[in-house]
């Protein structure tokens, strides 16, 4: 089994310039799952993929050099 890469994305300005204030994102997770079952000798391999559209308002962006 793998871990779960990590996400993230750096907005670079706030939102306040975007239609409603915030900005618009998808987001969207796929999952490849395979099973066996030895004793009825089958098994295979599906792939689920789930998508959700998102807002996100930023109101503050702070910069380190």
């Amino acid at each position: 089994m793998t871990t779960s890469p990590d996400c993230g994305h750096l907005y670079e300005r706030p939102s306040y310039e975007q239609p409603g204030g915030r900005f618009k994102g998808t987001a969207t997770a796929a999952w490849t799952v395979t099973w066996t079952a030895p004793a009825l000798n089958d098994g295979g391999t599906f792939t689920e993929t789930r998508t959700t559209e998102f807002t996100a308002a930023v109101h503050e962006v702070q910069v380190v050099n």
